[in-house]
């Protein structure tokens, strides 16, 4: 059950910009992650399929449904399997996600690491000592 409750904390000026600065550098992270694994989506998906094809030549047996087609000079064989059986054995195919979007924007917005670095930059220039951030603040989305 969701709470209504407001919750307010109480940070020093170093601690947030710290947190801040960890959730620039989280944001940097889950991009380059998702390049590297989108450069290597190719191959790991032929590996996968590789798996999967010696997994069913020995599981044969465990197909739920098998067709036979004739061709001009050929026929093929097609043997369906449950998709959980074979992810039980062969883990999820890798598929392509998408990219984080913390530095896209539309025409007429400011994206989500540039809110962070403009708070940043209104932190360090602040001279308050303490910031008071509550769970209706949108301050309260980059501390994570």
């Amino acid at each position: 059950m969701a709470s209504t409750k407001v919750i307010a904390t109480t940070w020093a000026k170093k601690d947030l910009i710290a947190k801040l600065k960890a959730t620039l550098k989280r944001m940097d992270d889950e991009i380059e992650a998702w390049h590297k694994a989108d450069n290597t989506l190719e191959q790991r998906q032929d590996a996968w399929d590789k798996k999967a094809i010696a997994w069913a030549k020995k599981n044969v047996t465990k197909a739920y449904e098998t067709d036979v087609n004739f061709y001009h000079n050929r026929f093929a064989f097609t043997y369906n399997f449950s998709q959980h059986l074979a992810e039980e054995a062969l883990g999820e195919r890798p598929s392509n996600t998408r990219m984080p979007q913390y530095k896209d924007t539309r025409y007429n917005e400011v994206n989500e690491y540039d809110q962070v670095l403009n708070a940043i930059a209104l932190i360090e220039g602040a001279t308050d000592t303490e910031f008071k951030i509550n769970t209706t603040s949108i301050w309260a989305s980059f501390i994570r």
